[in-house]
């Protein structure tokens, strides 16, 4: 009997699926789309083939929330931008900065360059969310 519920105490820790909630805030509303990016390693961090998922939601209104559903537990990242020309990219400057507004997980605001995997990451372990004021210069 103590063996059948180690096993299914095992089995019920290692199929573990939670959902990630993603606020986004900033919004320029009825321009384009809000594109999100999930990541689960720094190996492809912001690299479109690395992402283990996508989302895309219409900019309506100046929030929008997406949520990502039965991850495993783990440690995840998330990126954003609006696409406001409908182009399917976030637009740049000659720099390589963003000209659209976007943002990462924990809300980060970089300085000189995009950031790591381990800056932005955030366990889910069980249901979580985040919030990301979209970055406008």
């Amino acid at each position: 009997m103590i063996s059948l519920i180690v096993l299914v105490t095992v089995n019920s820790a290692l199929f573990a699926q939670h959902n990630f909630s993603v606020e986004v805030t900033g919004v320029e509303p009825g321009k384009g789309s809000v594109f999100f990016g999930l990541y689960d390693k720094e190996k492809g961090f912001l690299d479109n083939e690395s992402q283990i998922a996508t989302a895309k939601v219409k900019a309506a209104e100046n929030k929008v929330v997406y949520t990502f559903k039965n991850l495993p537990d783990g440690d995840y990242a998330i990126a954003v931008y609006q696409d406001l020309n409908n182009n399917g990219k976030c637009d740049r400057n000659m720099i390589g900065y963003p000209t659209e507004g976007f943002g990462f997980s924990k809300n980060y605001k970089p300085k000189l360059s995009a950031p790591d995997f381990d800056e932005v990451k955030i366990a889910v372990n069980q249901y979580a969310k985040t919030s990301i004021a979209l970055i406008v210069k």
